[in-house]
């Protein structure tokens, strides 16, 4: 494909987890809408996923969210230090999600702010698009 026949789907998912175990170190994964998101993604194959405000913790594997078999991930979660800055619990969060296929990387954006930010860069034989998302 082109790097503009790319299928990209975003989505506010509004917590993976339970919003009374963000702050356990054994959080509760809410399973419906884990398993919406895998049968979308299984479904329609979109080249790239991105979600904001996912909840997520450093207690959440990378596994137990989607198989690494079909696509890489990159997850950039609230900090504790940004929790405490704006007396947050939990919440917040981003990932990304790309094909194995795909010839991308991700990049770290380095910009003053507290925002978690992440970006995928998508390469061609003669060109290169950026795609951000974020989580205010």
């Amino acid at each position: 494909k082109q790097w503009y026949q790319r299928r990209v789907r975003d989505c506010n998912v509004q917590g993976l987890l339970h919003m009374g175990s963000m702050t356990s170190d054994q959080p509760v994964i809410q399973f419906k809408k884990l398993q919406d998101l895998q049968a979308y993604i299984f479904t329609y194959k979109p080249d790239i996923v991105m979600l904001n405000e996912t909840w997520l913790t450093k207690h959440v594997h990378d596994n137990e969210v989607i198989s690494s078999s079909y696509h890489n991930m990159f997850r950039n979660d609230r900090s504790d230090a940004d929790k405490a800055k704006y007396g947050k619990k939990g919440g917040g969060g981003v990932l990304m999600l790309y094909r194995n296929d795909i010839d991308a990387s991700f990049t770290e954006v380095r910009v003053k702010t507290s925002l978690p930010i992440s970006s995928v860069l998508l390469k061609t034989k003669n060109k290169k698009i950026c795609i951000f998302t974020y989580y205010r």
